[in-house]
């Protein structure tokens, strides 16, 4: 056994760096027909997709397509849709949300049809990252740390080592087993980014609702309360910091009147004598 500290050296992990393909960018006419047809030519076992797609609607359907796509993604059995983000916002009375999901490649064209239906896609922004080195490397380091658990189980079922070998093999057997399970998820993790893809559906309203919801008489209307509330708010502090002054300036005056009045006397006389 006097070779059994060699046989545990530790093992070297190599990690994989991101390589990352320049997005794909289309808007314009027959968006969904550009997702048909990425989806249609990529069958690359070591590429990640992630789409972002702007879609406009109308500002009475926005908050109702929210909550469609949504219950759409939860009761769905096809594509194995998991619903990663909701957020729906109002800003100044105008909707707008954001819906983030993964599922199956051929869900996306599915799910963004229903997102745009009575409305316009604008924008769609596909982006893929090569995970091979990543897969690579992980799949290296499983089988390194495969070949390590099943010499230290070897080892382990040597009835001539002592107490205190067994202990250290042990432990060494459990250290490996705990890098082989992390290692498991981290393959499973990038197997499931290249077999599943990320969508995300940004949702706003229509320029023309925008234009529709600012109408000047009727905001000036329902502004005309607080704007003359501030208006006074404004009279008000003008007043109290010109107090202060007025107890300065007015007996200045009245002290300056009798001082004139005093110097004009005075000239008078002299001039009369």
């Amino acid at each position: 056994m006097k070779y059994l500290p060699a046989l545990m050296l530790t093992l070297l992990v190599v990690t994989g760096c991101d390589h990352k393909t320049p997005q794909v960018r289309e808007a314009g006419a027959a968006p969904v027909a550009f997702l048909q047809s990425d989806s249609a030519r990529r069958r690359d076992n070591s590429l990640a997709y992630e789409h972002t797609v702007s879609i406009e609607l109308e500002r009475d359907v926005l908050p109702r397509r929210m909550k469609e796509i949504q219950a759409a993604c939860v009761a769905d059995k096809t594509y194995g849709c998991a619903l990663l983000d909701v957020d729906l916002r109002s800003a100044s009375e105008i909707p707008s949300g954001t819906i983030r999901m993964r599922l199956a490649p051929a869900g996306i064209n599915v799910f963004t049809a229903t997102a745009s239906k009575d409305g316009a896609i604008k924008e769609e922004i596909v982006h893929a990252q090569d995970l091979a080195e990543q897969v690579t490397d992980t799949e290296r380091e499983l089988a390194l740390l495969t070949t390590h658990r099943d010499r230290m189980a070897e080892f382990a079922r040597d009835k001539s080592l002592k107490v205190e070998q067994l202990i250290t093999v042990s432990k060494e057997l459990a250290s490996v087993q705990t890098q082989l399970d992390a290692a498991a998820t981290t393959r499973a993790n990038l197997h499931r980014r290249i077999d599943t893809e990320l969508l995300t559906l940004n949702l706003n309203v229509t320029m023309k609702s925008i234009d529709a919801q600012h109408r000047p008489i009727r905001d000036a209307l329902h502004s005309f309360v607080g704007d003359f509330a501030d208006a006074i708010a404004q009279v008000i502090r003008f007043v109290a910091a010109l107090i202060p002054w007025l107890v300065v300036i007015v007996p200045g005056i009245f002290f300056l009147r009798m001082f004139w009045q005093a110097v004009g006397r005075r000239l008078a006389r002299r001039a009369g004598g």
